[in-house]
């Protein structure tokens, strides 16, 4: 992990360490991505929040949208949503949509929206959960494999991608454990104590399994899957 963030803000730091199961792995990819982009491209974050990423995109001209009722909602660069921006077509060579379509209502349209505002054979680097406990309700609707999010994009009219895992099934199966020793709450039951020693017990598990990560060779649970998609001809 400190190797992955090596010279990063501590803001950027911060921010993966928090869930380091879940976000490493989405930073990685979106670094990844990033270094190999042409100077100046134009780059749209979509539900990008306080936009932990900015760093990854000092080449570039980067731009962050959210909608009005977000908490970042001064901070960001045009105000709108994933299914209705505030653009023209074509005006960004990339797209980055991390962990926002499995809250959007109607993530075809959105996708067919990230299309629209790309260039023809602009990129769309995203990210989607496949494993994950329901958040940020009741704006959660959805879950994707990788035919699912493929069906997608092929409706879209993407002209090519690629979909691969995020993490292996016994890193998703660590995050679940922490999760669970999180989010199972209290009551004036009787049975705090019991779950004080469950949270241990989970948290224990959870480093356990992280070791075995590397026995997982087909990575067929993960935690969710990396989008890289090329925008066909309008």
């Amino acid at each position: 992990m400190d190797d992955l963030l090596r010279g990063r803000s501590e803001q950027l730091r911060n921010f993966v360490l928090e869930a380091p199961l879940e976000r490493s792995s989405i930073f990685a990819f979106v670094d990844r991505q990033a270094r190999v982009l042409k100077a100046g491209a134009r780059v749209l974050d979509v539900g990008a929040g306080d936009a932990p990423y900015r760093e990854l995109f000092v080449g570039q001209e980067y731009l962050t949208l959210d909608h009005d009722d977000t908490e970042h909602a001064g901070n960001v660069d045009l105000h709108g949503s994933a299914d209705s921006i505030p653009a023209g077509a074509g005006e960004f060579d990339v797209v980055v949509c991390t962990q926002v379509l499995e809250h959007v209502p109607e993530p075809l349209t959105a996708l067919r929206e990230f299309h629209r505002v790309l260039v023809p054979g602009g990129l769309l680097l995203a990210t989607v959960p496949f494993v994950w406990e329901e958040h940020e309700l009741p704006h959660d609707y959805f879950r994707y494999t990788r035919p699912g999010i493929e069906h997608l994009l092929r409706r879209a009219e993407y002209a090519e991608w690629e979909v691969q895992p995020r993490t292996d099934c016994f890193t998703t199966l660590a995050q679940l454990a922490h999760n669970c020793a999180w989010i199972a709450g209290s009551a004036p039951d009787g049975l705090d104590p019991a779950r004080r020693r469950a949270r241990e017990a989970l948290e224990q598990l959870s480093e356990s399994l992280v070791a075995l990560a590397p026995l997982d060779i087909d990575k067929r649970l993960p935690l969710g899957y990396t989008v890289r998609a090329v925008a066909g001809m309008p």
